[in-house]
């Protein structure tokens, strides 16, 4: 929107993603080293090193603090206590793309829970370790918490156990048999309600019928926020905002991305809206906040499939998602309007910067990986890498001039496996994610010579097994 703020602002058009080419050869002599990258990096970064900590970003290191702002990477978190005092561990998908996890996250960083974290596949993109299936008696369903040893499963019983058992820690519900717990109780019956009508129109029928069931969820919604606002508790975050959390943003990017129906920043539910707003302003939701390009991906094989509209408004919005319109992913990047930044601020250079401080981390893995899945040369893939990096770091990148060049092609190839693979919050923030993607574009049409806008691998529907971790020796950004 004309009303988004953008900071530390640079001019990208001498890397425009425009139909211009140049030889690979040419890149390969010109793209610095991956030591010399690092270099580049640090300097980069060194200004940032507050911003970059922030939440919503990756933060400071591969695994993540216990201390400080929170972020996908930790694996323990102890809110100023002791790490062999902590009595809960989460164990939650290694995407972050399940819902019922996303609920639980949420709730615990609320809380202020001391907890460690484990990362277990989901069924759809790759196998369960044994010692996970053992604690859950073969059920091997996610979120599972342990609460000092014990097994708690469902992410209902999880949430209302981590209430009864630390009511010390914030709590996120009004007591039993009180009338706030009344209203409470009403709230998570119209999500349950809400989420119902959306996954029926979502993967159920395509029916006006199906869109009038939903929009009235939605109305009741909006209703309800209005009577308390900007929360569902009013003026402070409760368990029913976790729990809505996970749903809206889930619905709002899927119902633009296959119906083309705008639920979040249009203006029709003026206290979601608000309710995002309030949302986007807190830590612990900005760490675990996916983006709609992760969400409408993730989701076709988790829930057996999507159906999408085929509208005029729907194709718009997925080509823009997808980046195949030749726009949302072309340099320099406008303000999406399908997706605004949170906050409505942009930080273009620190997003620049996550960006290339994640794949200079996994480069080797994302390098390797690629070439396989595409069938390349790595070296080609590296040297298009390694472009793709500097044009991160440097301000505006080079000029690209027309040319052909038969093995740019199959490096194109490796950026564009990687461009729709990424996946947000796990390997970084939104605003990250979106510029990686848009300079692997940029690099991919510049030296691929069978331009086509945004062609890639498709990425599957039934399952994600292309995004399997144990193929890659590592949890994190490797898979794309």
């Amino acid at each position: 929107p004309a009303s988004s703020r953008r900071r530390g602002c640079r001019d990208d058009s001498a890397l425009s993603s425009s139909p211009r080419r140049t030889p690979l050869t040419a890149m390969l002599a010109a793209a610095p080293s991956w030591i010399a990258l690092a270099d580049l990096a640090k300097h980069a970064a060194g200004p940032l090193t507050e911003v970059l900590s922030a939440a919503g970003r990756r933060g400071n290191s591969a695994t993540g603090a216990a201390e400080g702002p929170p972020s996908a990477q930790s694996l323990i978190r102890t809110f100023g206590g002791s790490p062999a005092d902590v009595r809960v561990t989460l164990y939650r998908d290694t995407h972050a793309w399940c819902p019922y996890c996303h609920k639980v996250w949420l709730q615990l960083e609320e809380k202020r829970l001391p907890y460690h974290v484990k990362k277990i596949n989901m069924n759809c993109y790759g196998p369960k370790p044994q010692s996970f299936l053992a604690i859950t008696r073969g059920a091997g369903m996610l979120p599972v918490v342990e609460i000092d040893g014990r097994v708690v499963t469902e992410s209902g019983v999880i949430m209302q156990e981590l209430e009864d058992s630390f009511p010390d820690h914030a709590p996120m519900l009004p007591p039993r048999g009180s009338a706030l717990r009344e209203v409470s109780d009403a709230q998570m019956a119209l999500e349950r309600d809400l989420f119902g009508c959306w996954l029926n129109w979502l993967r159920g029928e395509e029916s006006p019928r199906a869109r009038k069931s939903f929009e009235a969820a939605m109305d009741k919604t909006d209703a309800m926020l209005l009577s308390a606002g900007p929360y569902f508790g009013g003026a402070s975050v409760s368990l029913i905002d976790c729990v809505f959390a996970s749903s809206l943003e889930r619905i709002a990017a899927t119902m633009l991305y296959y119906k083309g129906l705008q639920v979040k920043g249009a203006g029709r539910w003026p206290n979601v809206d608000a309710w995002f707003g309030a949302m986007e302003s807190r830590p612990a939701y900005r760490a675990t906040q996916s983006d709609f390009h992760t969400h409408v991906h993730d989701l076709p094989p988790q829930i057996g499939g999507c159906i999408a509209s085929g509208t005029p408004e729907q194709i718009r919005a997925a080509a823009s998602i997808d980046g195949t319109d030749g726009v949302a992913w072309r340099l320099p990047l406008q303000p999406d309007p399908c997706e605004p930044a949170p906050l409505g601020v942009e930080e273009p250079e620190a997003d620049r910067t996550e960006a290339a401080l994640a794949l200079l981390l996994y480069h080797e893995k994302i390098v390797t990986s690629s070439s396989a899945a595409v069938g390349v040369d790595p070296g080609a893939a590296d040297a298009a890498f390694r472009a793709t990096l500097s044009a991160l770091l440097t301000s505006g990148g080079r000029a690209l001039t027309a040319a052909e060049d038969v093995s740019g092609a199959s490096a194109a190839a490796a950026l564009r496996y990687t461009r729709d693979r990424i996946c947000v919050p796990r390997d970084m923030g939104l605003g990250a994610a979106r510029q990686l993607r848009a300079h692997l574009n940029a690099v991919a049409d510049a030296i691929d010579p069978g331009f086509v806008a945004g062609r890639g691998v498709a990425i599957p529907t039934r399952n994600r097994k292309d995004v399997d971790p144990t193929r890659f020796g590592t949890q994190s950004m490797s898979q794309m």
